[in-house]
């Protein structure tokens, strides 16, 4: 209910729990109303031309007056809904929004309103009717679209179609409350009555589909009365709802998503329609095929932002990132507030995706001046920098938002990696111990370290110096006590390999010096390489089997040499 309309239904309860709407009526509305009669409201219709919609609506109301049993159908008063609207500071004269003519149509205490559109056109005018259950205003029967001389003219036709249409009420609350009482079965022979009674039926038909829902009928079945609903009303947001559902169930991804578009296209400003739809449009297959829909929807809503903000985000799935960019900058010019932490956050993905990390740094940047602390979007910023060859910039901005206690996303590896990128090699490796040590759990920081590791055990292959194989082989057992799993297996593995590598260095060394020492430690890592190879063999079964093969020949001469030597 609208802010006008609640404060008036407040208005109405403290006088008593009924609201007195003043009536200065007519003649023909002196009569009491029948309390057994359905109250129907008729709203003004929507229109371009000043005073059509009024038009249409006083055609509509008076042709249903004169030709509804008025102990059947009660149409309410022109005056009694004018009173209304003034009272709560709505115009008269303009249409309201759907949520604003439910809103009417329960004050009024109406059960049904009609609403529809009025246009004028070269021969005449066009005019289109829906008919509305006040209980629910997704719950639409459409009436029919009537290109005609006048207003008059089409008043006739919709409330002929009117009578056909409700024909089918009664069978839909017999659907309903079947349904309430757990009776599937009476309720869906109530829908099909309904439908025999008036083939056009969407209102019978959502019953029956909802039915249809709870009882998990096939999925093809559910999608079968979708169909029916949707073809007789276009709009229909149950028909589409349950439409898009039956689609993904069955894997049809594309036809989902043309359905999503098109539900969220019949009411652009449902906050929480926008955010299931959106949601939804995110993780199906190919969004692309929403584009030429949400486009045809903005041209027909000219500069409505609900609209824009689906096709911003729309764009952006599709990747078509520099009409998304421009979207974006109109939007926020149109409304400050769509500037928001998701603006901020989709925008800078979006330009790094685009590889534009520098123009997304920058859009980080601006988010996080607006909305200090956004974990999101510094991660973004950190990355960003990080991509764009700023490591300085980026190991800077990492440093303050750990110093502001912001929860960056794997912030240990981000830091290591920089260091390392900034060729601080002295820092790397303490940094992954302290940051172990105070409880960091991340994976991608323990695969670091052993690929740092590695890196040592290349290095000292090459340059044969004890010292950097001390240094590796102490990395690899630090590494082999941090990991778990394939990691682990990797560490022992290099663990091994680097025991034998060094070996083979201390026994040319024994053997150059003459010397005791060297042979032994020799020994001793040759044993250790006998346990670590197969530990870690998985990672790399050939050159296990040709290291361990190696192990079989040095570990001989190893003994030979202490046996010479050690005396």
């Amino acid at each position: 209910m609208s802010r006008h309309f609640q404060a008036l239904a407040g208005i109405g309860l403290a006088l008593g729990g009924t609201l007195a709407v003043p009536s200065i009526a007519s003649a023909q509305y002196n009569r009491v109303p029948d309390p057994n009669a359905t109250r129907v409201l008729v709203a003004v219709f929507k229109a371009g031309e000043k005073g059509l919609g009024v038009q249409a609506a006083d055609a509509v109301r008076s042709r249903m007056n004169s030709e509804f049993p008025f102990k059947q159908v009660y149409v309410l008063p022109k005056t009694d809904i004018n009173a209304t609207l003034e009272a709560s500071g709505f115009s008269i004269t303009d249409a309201l929004e759907s949520h604003d003519q439910r809103a009417l149509a329960t004050l009024l205490r109406a059960d049904e309103y009609v609403t529809g559109t009025a246009t004028k056109t070269a021969t005449g005018v066009k005019v289109d009717a829906n008919l509305v259950l006040a209980r629910d205003n997704a719950l639409v029967q459409p009436i029919g679209s009537y290109e005609v001389k006048s207003v008059g003219d089409a008043a006739g036709a919709i409330s002929k179609e009117l009578k056909e249409a409700r024909k089918q009420l009664d069978a839909e609350k017999k659907c309903i409350n079947s349904a309430r009482d757990q009776k599937y079965d009476a309720a869906i022979a109530a829908a099909k009555e309904g439908i025999v009674l008036y083939p056009r039926a969407t209102l019978a038909r959502i019953c029956m589909a909802n039915v249809m829902i709870t009882q998990k009928a096939p999925v093809a079945d559910q999608l079968a009365i979708a169909k029916e609903i949707v073809a007789i009303d276009p709009r229909s947001r149950p028909g589409l709802a349950i439409l898009a559902s039956s689609y993904r169930a069955l894997g049809q991804q594309d036809s989902a998503v043309v359905a999503l578009t098109r539900l969220l296209a019949t009411d652009p400003k449902n906050p929480r329609l926008q955010k299931d739809v959106v949601e939804e449009l995110a993780s199906v297959a190919n969004p692309r095929l929403a584009k030429p829909v949400i486009d045809t929807a903005v041209m027909l809503n000219p500069g409505d932002p609900d609209l824009l903000r689906l096709r911003w985000r729309i764009l952006l799935a599709t990747k078509d990132y520099k009409e998304a960019f421009t979207q974006g900058d109109e939007l926020v010019k149109l409304d400050t507030s769509f500037a928001d932490t998701t603006y901020f956050s989709l925008s800078a993905a979006a330009m790094a995706a685009d590889s534009q990390f520098q123009k997304a740094a920058e859009m980080a940047a601006m988010g996080i001046a607006k909305f200090p602390g956004n974990a999101a979007l510094t991660f973004t910023q950190i990355v960003a920098l990080q991509k764009a060859g700023q490591n300085q910039q980026s190991l800077e901005a990492l440093d303050k938002a750990i110093a502001a206690k912001v929860p960056v996303e794997n912030a240990s590896y981000l830091r290591v990696s920089l260091l390392k990128d900034l060729n601080r090699s002295a820092e790397i490796l303490p940094a992954a111990r302290a940051m172990i040590a105070a409880g960091d759990t991340t994976t991608a920081l323990r695969q670091m370290v052993v690929g740092i590791a590695n890196e040592q055990r290349v290095a000292a292959s090459k340059s044969n110096n004890p010292d950097d194989f001390a240094t590796a082989v102490g990395t690899l057992k630090f590494a082999d006590s941090v990991t778990t799993g394939a990691a682990k297996a990797q560490a022992q593995f290099l663990l091994g390999a680097t025991y034998v590598a060094f070996g083979q260095l201390k026994l040319s060394q024994a053997q150059t010096q003459k010397q005791c020492a060297p042979a032994k430690e020799a020994k001793d890592m040759f044993a250790d390489a006998q346990i670590m190879l197969p530990k870690g063999g998985a990672t790399a079964v050939d050159a296990m089997r040709q290291l361990m093969g190696a192990v079989m020949q040095l570990d001989p001469a190893a003994d030979q040499m202490i046996k010479a030597f050690c005396k």
